[in-house]
C-alpha cells in the first residue's frame, strides 16, 4: 500500500511539473516592459543596475520568507529536542569547526571564480571575448556573458539545426561531448553557478544551526523519477510548443543575477523552490537537474574517479550520510575499487567524512589527489575546553 501511494504521489508531482513547464510563459514572475540584454561596465556600477536586480532580490526575499515559514511549521509540529549532547562523565560537549581540508578550499575557490567569470566576465572584458561557445552551465539567454552553454541548444535542437552550418553542428556536439567526457560531473561540483548558490544555502543552514531534512532511499527514488521527467521536458518541450528556459531556474542565476533586463516567468518561482529545497537538502537541484544527469552519463569514461579500498572500509555509512546525492553504493560495494556513480558530483564530501585511512579517494587518470584520513577528519573538529579543567590545570 505504501509503495502504491508513493507511486501515485510521485506520478502526480511529475504530472504537475509537466503541465507547469508547458504553460511556463503563462506564469510571469517578473516582466520588463522593454527587454535589454546588454550592460556596459559603466552601467554595472549604477543605480540602474540595482533596479535590474529586482527579480533576483524578490526571489531571495520570497525564499527567506518561505524558509522561515517552513521552520516555524516544523517547530510547531515537531517539538525541538531540548536535551544537550552529553559526554560519558555527564558534562555537555560542544564541538567547533577546526581546520578545513585544502581540497575543500580549492573547490570553493574554483566555484566562486568560475561563477563570477560566467556571470560577469563579458561585462568586465568589454565584450571582447563575448560569443565564445563552451559547453558549460552559463545560460545563453544572457548574450553578454563570457561563455555560453550547450544547455540552450540541447533544449532547442531545431534552433541548432536552423542556425548552424553542418560544420558548426558537428563542432558543437564534438566540443560538448568532449568537454563532458573530460570533466564528467566535476562540472557540477566545481564550476556550476547553481552549485555555488546551493552550497551557500547549505552553509547558511549550518550557520543558523537549522536541522535539515533526513533523506531516505524512498525520497531519493522520487527525486530520480522527477529527474527523468526533467530530462524529457528538456528535450521534448520545444517540439510540443513549450519553452524549457521559462521553466528552468538557472535563468535567475544568470543572467538576472548579473543585472540583465530579461523577463522571467515560472523560472522565478522555480528558483524560490530550489533555494528553499537547497536550504533543507544539500544540492537539491543537482538531484533533479537534467543537464547534470546527461553529463553524468559520461562518468564511466571520465578520468575523474572515486576509488575505494574495500579492505580498509568498515561499512560505517559515514560517506553515505555525507553524500549530497545519496549514493549508497559508495559504502555497500565490497568488490570493485571504482565506485564512481552517474550521480556523483565529485564534491569530495564522502572522502572528507571517511574515518578510515585510504578507504576512499578521489583520483584523476589513476592518480589519487584527495584521500581519506582519520587524522584529517579528527583535525576538522576541536572540543571546546572545559573551564573547570582549565582552572585545575592552572
Amino acid at each position: 500500500m505504501n509503495k502504491r501511494r508513493t507511486r501515485i504521489v510521485t506520478g502526480m508531482i511529475c504530472l504537475i511539473i509537466v503541465v507547469l513547464a508547458y504553460f511556463a510563459e503563462r506564469f510571469p514572475f517578473y516582466v520588463y516592459e522593454e527587454e535589454e540584454l546588454h550592460t556596459s561596465l559603466r552601467q554595472f556600477f549604477s543605480v540602474e543596475h540595482l533596479v535590474r536586480l529586482q527579480p533576483f532580490l524578490i526571489v531571495i526575499a520570497m525564499a527567506a520568507l518561505s524558509i522561515r515559514i517552513c521552520i516555524w511549521i516544523r517547530g510547531f509540529l515537531l517539538p525541538r529536542d531540548q536535551g544537550d549532547r552529553k559526554a560519558a562523565n555527564g558534562k555537555s560537549v560542544k564541538l567547533r569547526k577546526g581546520k578545513r581540508p585544502l581540497f575543500m578550499t580549492v573547490r570553493w575557490i574554483f566555484m566562486i571564480a568560475f561563477s563570477t567569470m560566467v556571470m560577469f566576465g563579458g561585462i568586465w572584458c568589454g565584450f571582447i571575448l563575448a560569443g565564445i561557445d563552451f559547453p558549460v552551465l552559463a545560460c545563453p539567454t544572457n548574450r553578454d556573458q563570457l561563455i555560453e552553454s550547450s544547455c540552450y541548444f540541447l533544449s532547442h535542437l531545431p534552433v541548432l539545426f536552423e542556425e548552424y552550418s553542418p560544420t558548426g553542428i558537428v563542432l558543437f556536439f564534438v566540443s560538448t561531448i568532449g568537454f563532458a567526457l573530460l570533466l564528467g560531473r566535476t562540472i557540477c561540483g566545481f564550476l556550476c553557478p547553481m552549485g555555488l548558490i546551493q552550497d551557500i544555502m547549505h552553509v547558511i543552514r549550518q550557520k543558523t544551526r537549522t536541522e535539515g531534512i533526513s533523506m531516505t532511499q524512498s525520497l531519493y527514488r522520487r527525486l530520480t523519477s522527477i529527474k527523468w521527467i526533467m530530462v524529457l521536458l528538456m528535450f521534448g518541450l520545444v517540439f510540443a510548443g513549450g519553452e524549457f528556459c521559462s521553466f528552468c531556474p538557472a535563468i535567475v542565476t544568470s543572467p538576472v543575477l548579473a543585472g540583465m533586463k530579461v523577463s522571467i516567468y515560472l523560472s522565478g518561482f522555480m528558483m524560490v523552490i530550489v533555494l528553499v529545497g537547497s536550504f533543507f537538502k544539500r544540492r537539491f537541484w543537482c538531484n533533479i537537474c537534467p543537464l547534470g544527469y546527461l553529463i553524468g552519463l559520461t562518468h564511466r569514461i571520465s578520468p575523474f574517479r572515486v576509488k575505494k579500498d574495500t579492505i580498509s572500509c568498515t561499512e560505517c555509512g559515514a560517506c553515505y550520510e555525507a553524500c549530497p546525492m545519496g549514493i549508497k553504493m559508495i559504502y555497500t560495494e565490497r568488490e570493485r575499487t571504482d565506485v564512481t556513480d552517474i550521480n556523483c558530483i565529485m564534491c569530495g564530501e564522502c572522502v572528507r567524512s571517511c574515518p578510515e585511512d585510504n578507504a576512499l579517494a578521489l583520483a584523476f587518470a589513476g592518480k589519487k589527489y584527495y584521500t581519506a584520513s582519520r587524522a584529517g577528519l579528527m583535525s576538522g573538529f576541536e572540543c571546546d575546553p572545559d573551564p573547570e579543567e582549565e582552572r585545575e590545570a592552572e
